[in-house]
Order: C-alpha cells, then sequence, then structure tokens
C-alpha cells in the first residue's frame, strides 16, 4: 500500500517508517494503517485484486506471447505482484509476458522487506528472487527490474502516484497524451481513502482512464464513495460485491469509454491564439508490435546491437543482426576484458541520473551472464581517488544518497585487503559491479533460436515502399524489412548522412602485459577504476588503460599510448608491474568508440531532420513557444549508439528505452531521461541555438 506526497528532492527516497505488531506484521507509522489483513494478507490479496480482476480465466486464455499489463497504486511489501507472479506461472501460457507497473511512495527499506517476506514462507522462491533484484539505491523515479527475462518484468515508480503515472503519461504535445499497449488491470491499493487523500484524488483516475486498455478492469479494497464516484465519472462502470473477510463490500469496474485523444493530423501548422506554451517534446507514437514473420534486422554486433538483439529475441521478434566481421564485438567492443563503470554525482543531473539507474540496471542484468565460463566475474569495483579533489567528490556523493547500498567509502587499509594488493588512497566500492569479456558475452547474447547473425556489410540504406532496404557497396539489397535497428557506432554518418546525428570518434588503445615473477598483478583480486582502469588478471595477462583520444581514427598501437597507459597504472598503483615499460607495441588492442557531445547515448526513433526542422522552427525565436506539431520520424529506423566507453553500463537500460520506442508498455526510465537520450535532442538545440 501507497501513501502520495512527494519524497525527498534529492538522495534516497523516505522510506516507510513501520511498526510491528505480534504477529510480525507491519502497520504503517504515517497513516496508522495496515498493509494488508492480519487475518490471512495473501488470501486477502488474491481475493481482491486477482479474483477481483477475473485474472485466473483472462490469464488461461491468452495466446502464445501475448502481453498482458498490470498496473498498481502501492507496491507496499509487494504482496501483490508476488501473488500475480504465481499465479501466472500457474496458468498462463509459457510463452505469455506479465508486465507489472507499480507505484510507491514510501518504499521498504531491504531490511524491512526481508521482514515482511519471511511471513509469506509460500513465496519464498519468488520474493527471494524479488529481493535479490529490489534497487540498492532507491531513487525517486523509474527502476527497472526484469525478474524473468521474457516472462516477467517490472517496472517500479518511487514517487507520488499522480506524478508517477503523469511522467508515464505525458509528452508535452498532446496528440501523444497516451499510453500506448494500454493496462489490462489494475489494482488501486492505496491506503484508506480517508486516511491518505492525497492519492485518491481525480487526477488519479484521469491518469488510470488514460492508461487504460479497451476493456481494462479495476479491483480495490475500499468501496468510498469518493472512489466510485471517481472512476464513474472516468468511463468506468462500477459495481460492488462482498469484501474480504469483515469489510462488508469492495469495488470492482470495468472500462467502458477510454479516453478519446486527438491524432496529429487533427493539430493545426501552427500554433492557434491561446494555446498554453509547451515545452518541445520529441515522442513519437510507437507502432505495432512486429507482425508473425516479421524480422528486425539490427546493424552492428558490437554491445548495442547484441543487447538490443537479445532483448527483442526474448520477447519473441525474430531478428536478424548484421555486421562486416566473421564475429561479433570485432570493433569498439572487442577488448578482452572491460570494467563496469559508471559516474553518478552528487549534485544530481540528467547525466548523473542516468547513470545512477544504468548502474543499478546493469548489475542485476549481469547476473545470469556472470555464471557463463569466461563470460566475466563479479568481483566488485573499487573507484580510487585520483587525488584530494576527487576523494571529496566521492564523499560528498555518499552524503548525497545515504541509505543505499549501491557503493560505500572505504580507506586505504580496507581497500588494500580487498585488493589483495597495497593501495595508497581511498576509493569508492561497488559490491555488486564487476568486470566481462566482451566478446565473450555478446556471442552468448546472440545465442538464440530468434536470432539470426549474418557477415556482410551495409553501405546504405534505401527505403522502398514501406520497408528499408540494407545496400551493399555496389548497391545491391543484402536485405529488407520494416523496422531496423543501427547499431554500428561511427557507421551512422556514412547510413545518416542527411540526419547529421552527432558521433564523435574517440581512439582508446588498451594495453596487454605479460606478468612476470614477482609481479604485485598476480594477486590483484578486485577491478580497480581511476585514472583508466586495470582488471584482475587473465590467463598470466594483466589489461590495462586505456587512452583516451578524441577525433583520432587510426587504429595502429602506439608504443607512446603504451607507455601513458602504464605511466598512469604506476601512479596509481606502484608496483603492480615491475617492469617500467611495455616490452613491444604489439602487446595491446587499438579501437574506436562513438561518442556523443553531451556522452550520452542516442537511443531512440532517427528524427526526419528537414521535416523536424520546419515544424519546430519557432523555437529559434522562443525556446518556450507553444508548439502545435509533434516531431516527425523516419518509419521503423531506430538508431542505438554513442556509448563512449561506457558501454558495459549503459547499454542494458538503453536496450530497454529503445524495446519501449519500439514496442510500448511502461517506460523504463523517467520523461527527462527520455528526452535527454533521445536521437532528436542535438537538431532541438541546434535549432533553438539559431544554428538551423
Amino acid at each position: 500500500m501507497s501513501r502520495t506526497g512527494p519524497p525527498k528532492a534529492a538522495g534516497t527516497a523516505a522510506f516507510a517508517e513501520l511498526e510491528w505488531n505480534e504477529q510480525g506484521l507491519p502497520r504503517s507509522r504515517l497513516f496508522d494503517d495496515v498493509y494488508f489483513s492480519a487475518a490471512d494478507g495473501m488470501a486477502e490479496s488474491r481475493y481482491v485484486f486477482l479474483e477481483g480482476n477475473a485474472l485466473p480465466e483472462r490469464w488461461s486464455r491468452l495466446a502464445a506471447s501475448e502481453r498482458f499489463l498490470v498496473g498498481e497504486t502501492g507496491f507496499g511489501t509487494g504482496l501483490n505482484f508476488l501473488n500475480a507472479w504465481e499465479l501466472f506461472n500457474e496458468v498462463a501460457p509459457d510463452s505469455a509476458q506479465l508486465e507489472f507497473l507499480s507505484i510507491e511512495a514510501y518504499p521498504l527499506s531491504p531490511a524491512d522487506l526481508d521482514r515482511a517476506h519471511a511471513t509469506w514462507p509460500d513465496l519464498m522462491a519468488l520474493s527471494a528472487q524479488l529481493r535479490a533484484h529490489y534497487p540498492r539505491c532507491l531513487h525517486p523515479g523509474v527502476h527497472r527490474l526484469v525478474l524473468v527475462p521474457g516472462r516477467i518484468t517490472l517496472t517500479l515508480l518511487i514517487g507520488d502516484a499522480n506524478a508517477g503515472f503523469e511522467d508515464c503519461l505525458h509528452s508535452s504535445h498532446p496528440a501523444h497524451r497516451y499510453f500506448s499497449s494500454g493496462i489490462d488491470a489494475w489494482f488501486l491499493d492505496g491506503f484508506a481513502p480517508a486516511r491518505n487523500p492525497e492519492m485518491w484524488r481525480p487526477e488519479l483516475f484521469a491518469c488510470i482512464q488514460a492508461m487504460s486498455a479497451p476493456g481494462a478492469t479495476v479491483a480495490t479494497f475500499t468501496a468510498a464513495g469518493d472512489v466510485r464516484r471517481g472512476l464513474q465519472a472516468h468511463g468506468f462502470e462500477v459495481r460492488k460485491q462482498a469484501g474480504f473477510g469483515q469489510k462488508r463490500e469492495m469495488i470492482c469496474a470495468r472500462l467502458r469509454e477510454r479516453l478519446t485523444l486527438p491524432t496529429v493530423s487533427d493539430f493545426p501548422a501552427s500554433p492557434r491564439a491561446g494555446d498554453q506554451p509547451l515545452a518541445w517534446d520529441v515522442s513519437s507514437p510507437v507502432s505495432q508490435s512486429p507482425s508473425a514473420g516479421e524480422t528486425v534486422v539490427i546493424v552492428g554486433a558490437g554491445l548495442a546491437g547484441c543487447h538490443a538483439a537479445r532483448a527483442l529475441a526474448e520477447r519473441d521478434v525474430s531478428v536478424m543482426v548484421i555486421d562486416q566481421a566473421p564475429d561479433p564485438a570485432s570493433g569498439g567492443s572487442g577488448n578482452a576484458q572491460g570494467v563496469l563503470y559508471a559516474r553518478p554525482a552528487a549534485q544530481g543531473g540528467d547525466a548523473s541520473d542516468f547513470n545512477l539507474a544504468a548502474l543499478q540496471f546493469a548489475e542485476r542484468h549481469y547476473a545470469r551472464w556472470w555464471q557463463k565460463t569466461g563470460v566475466g566475474d563479479d568481483c566488485g569495483v573499487l573507484h580510487l581517488a585520483r587525488d584530494d579533489r576527487d576523494a571529496q567528490r566521492q564523499h560528498d556523493l555518499v552524503e548525497a544518497w545515504p541509505r543505499q547500498t549501491l557503493f560505500r567509502l572505504m580507506d586505504a587499509q580496507e581497500a588494500s585487503r580487498l585488493a589483495g594488493i597495497p593501495l595508497q588512497r581511498s576509493g569508492l566500492w561497488f559490491p555488486g559491479s564487476g568486470w566481462l569479456a566482451p566478446p565473450a558475452l555478446c556471442r552468448e547474447l546472440l545465442d538464440h533460436d530468434n536470432i539470426e547473425y549474418r557477415q556482410a556489410g551495409v553501405a546504405g540504406l534505401q527505403r522502398a515502399g514501406q520497408t528499408w532496404q540494407m545496400l551493399d557497396s555496389e548497391g545491391q539489397a543484402i536485405a529488407s524489412t520494416s523496422r531496423v535497428i543501427l547499431a554500428c557506432a561511427l557507421g551512422l554518418r556514412e547510413l545518416l548522412k542527411e540526419n547529421r546525428l552527432p558521433a564523435q570518434a574517440v581512439r582508446g588503445q588498451l594495453s596487454h602485459a605479460s606478468l612476470q615473477d614477482g609481479d604485485r598483478g598476480h594477486e590483484l583480486r578486485i577491478a580497480l577504476c581511476g585514472d583508466g582502469y586495470v582488471a584482475p588478471p587473465q590467463n598470466g595477462q594483466l589489461n590495462f588503460g586505456a587512452s583516451f583520444v578524441p577525433n583520432d581514427e587510426s587504429l595502429e598501437l602506439r608504443q607512446a599510448e603504451h607507455e601513458e597507459n602504464l605511466r598512469r597504472l604506476n601512479r596509481q598503483v606502484p608496483g603492480l608491474l615491475t617492469r617500467r615499460t611495455v616490452a613491444a607495441p604489439g602487446e595491446g588492442r587499438a579501437s574506436l568508440r562513438c561518442a556523443t557531445p553531451d556522452r550520452l547515448p542516442l537511443v531512440g526513433p532517427v528524427p526526419d531532420h528537414a521535416l523536424m526542422a520546419n515544424r519546430f522552427a519557432l523555437l529559434g525565436k522562443n525556446a518556450d513557444a507553444s508548439l502545435a506539431q509533434p516531431g516527425a520520424y523516419l518509419d521503423g529506423l531506430y538508431v542505438s549508439a554513442g556509448y563512449g566507453s561506457r558501454g558495459l553500463a549503459y547499454a542494458p537500460l538503453a536496450t530497454e528505452l529503445l524495446c519501449w520506442h519500439m514496442l510500448g508498455g511502461p517506460p523504463p526510465v523517467s520523461r527527462a531521461l527520455r528526452r535527454a537520450l533521445h536521437p532528436a535532442r542535438f537538431l532541438i538545440r541546434d535549432i533553438i541555438r539559431g544554428k538551423r
């Protein structure tokens, strides 16, 4: 159950303050109300929400690979979600998918969640999985939890119910104010309206109506008149039925009138007098899900392309990955070892927020891949402070994010014990992180029946009717499909000449060194970051670096960069290698990263550059102008690129965002981050600055 009212503006969310009765059941101190029935909380949840929405019958009738969306107000202990998960496993087809969207303003702390789950031994296996995925840093905003890939997904919103759902819904252009792949069933489970009136406002019912699929159902424990009237006023046919246990009545409802929203064609080409100012927005309506037999083509087989392929394949979408190399991860993703690294900041902001969300998602995502031999190791990562200023930055970060377990400060003595080697500086310890071997990871990601790998060089794109054709260097079609994902890094510059998406080359050279007797590198047990990175040794070899040279596209190995890598390593971790220089220039690997001017990736639909520039021209005179038309996009063409040196950390969550753009459902990140990563953002900035 939930309350509303915004949690703290910065730092971790305001956890629920609980008291526990003699039976070990939690009660909210703030609302002086229980989370579930003392008589039988599990039975109450199943009766009110599962049976109240007729889910046993509805889920048993789902078609193969069909998605079903549940929306919930008040995640609380997660009991409703766990019961829904259990029932879905029992009655739904094996290939069906459950997406669960829940909001909670005062989440339980991990310790309280453990204690609450101990009261339901029948749900022990599922509750253990939920707790393993529960965010280590419960920041306000969106948390995507993939409990069973391709099967069970939980999107947990931390914050006010009305604001959270509005964020899911909202695009500043009225034509896009909708929720694609609408909610099929609602669990309205906030604390009682008399105790929590801030949640049960008219705005909540408006969001529910706008987010609902045709024929959506609602079930709630309450029979309060305000709730009944609110649902009726927003298109629902409401009925009362017997409540659970000693409770006399509860409410069930079915949507009879879905919110009718205007389409793009309903809006004039220029603003009307009296229009309210709208901030620019680049949202695009989600097209229909790929039809049976349709194949999505992904150009590029690095971390971005392989993650996209796997995510779609697990959603039962057929995928063809095309790359010029015979094996995946042969370009910028081809280093022998990479460290899972992100950089949140105390002051917040889009970049910091994405780093924090992406790192948490990546740690959970890689848990199953770390179990594969040769893919990597969740040994933990220590961000060594480079100097006193960096040490203060780390201290400020920990102060800004209290009550989290994602990272903690560690002095040099403790860090030395953990690393197995002497260290001279303090650091920020990330116990859930580690290193991965990108080539091995990419091979594992592509190992799926729905994925086909094809070696071919794509030199051009051509629109032919409703399809895109991939062309070779002689202009011959390699493949054609209605949907294409460009995950080809710097190849974007050639394939999207007219769209001018910014793709900057950054040269990076990783150094390899064969360990000798007496080298402390043999003893390194964790991954270290700071001024470069070094991973634990593999097969007697230490991998460290890497150089960072913008606008240099040479792939030659340079002795000078090897020596600079070694100098930085020796400054940070003296004695790791006894040699003063790297013996030969062949001991390393040079590759090109694809970066963007703001160091955030490009994820989403490709803008129609000319048409969008025309539609948004008014922003050049007034950045806050009312926009009468939405953004314009090249139908069926998407991009996932610009990950720079943080592909391991960024790609998993960014891929969830890519799938949202393509398939709809609950968004995996906030509206602010959807804008911050959108491929059209640079065009909009240029228009505002008068560069278009």
